[in-house]
């Protein structure tokens, strides 16, 4: 008998190629605002925003920052590193950029393979801590939309993941057990170390390889096709 029925699993840098749309978006948007005035190439630009992006989104995660911060502080940071804190042409580019990333049609390898073997096997949910207005595009432009009974996103709660009130949340909105239902995702401070907060079991996509992790997830695997073996 089939341990689990209830599968929850991250959108973005787990099925949704994330890394890979907003760089294209990014460039696009780098051409489209001229802002070769200000930067060397779009190279140096990513190289100045994508650490401090990082920074400002484990913040957001923590809810110390909220969504219209995050976005302000993450496309000034690049022009005020170069001396042109332009406020409005930063916010330009977040409207940009942001507006393109849901379309752009790029799936990680083996995502369309695996949602196909899961679907008629559970209940598949997405949890992310994504903005509403781009997470259910991404999923019609890809076509996984499909595949899911529910979008369950952090922005719509009101509290991101790994708080454990989303997980306690996404258990109840899908009818579901804990003792039966797994979540699958790339990023162990969120996805992993959240879902363990609560009992959940986890399946952590560990493309990385990364071996000092605070504690041992449930499984452990490398690419998604891996998860067959698992599911």
């Amino acid at each position: 008998m089939r341990k689990y029925r209830t599968l929850f699993i991250d959108l973005d840098n787990t099925l949704f190629d994330f890394k890979r749309a907003s760089r294209m978006a990014f460039c696009e948007t780098y051409e489209l605002l001229g802002y070769g005035r200000f930067f060397e190439s779009f190279e140096q630009y990513m190289e100045i925003y994508e650490p401090r992006n990082k920074e400002l989104w484990a913040l957001y995660d923590k809810g110390d920052i909220d969504k219209s911060e995050l976005n302000r502080l993450r496309y000034i940071h690049p022009l005020a590193a170069v001396g042109h804190p332009d406020e409005a042409l930063a916010a330009q580019f977040c409207v940009e950029a942001l507006a393109r990333i849901p379309y752009k049609n790029v799936l990680l390898p083996g995502a369309l393979d695996l949602l196909g073997y899961l679907y008629p096997r559970y209940e598949m949910f997405i949890l992310s801590n994504g903005f509403t207005e781009l997470q259910a595009q991404k999923m019609r432009t890809t076509g996984i939309d499909k595949y899911f009974k529910k979008i369950i996103l952090s922005e719509d709660i009101g509290v991101n993941k790994p708080n454990p009130k989303i997980f306690e949340y996404a258990i109840k909105a899908a009818n579901a057990e804990k003792s039966s239902s797994i979540m699958i995702g790339d990023a162990f401070e969120t996805d992993i170390l959240g879902a363990a907060n609560i009992g959940l079991d986890q399946i952590f996509l560990n493309r990385e390889a990364l071996t000092e992790l605070p504690f041992a997830p449930t499984y452990n695997v490398a690419n998604l096709l891996e998860i067959k073996s698992i599911l």
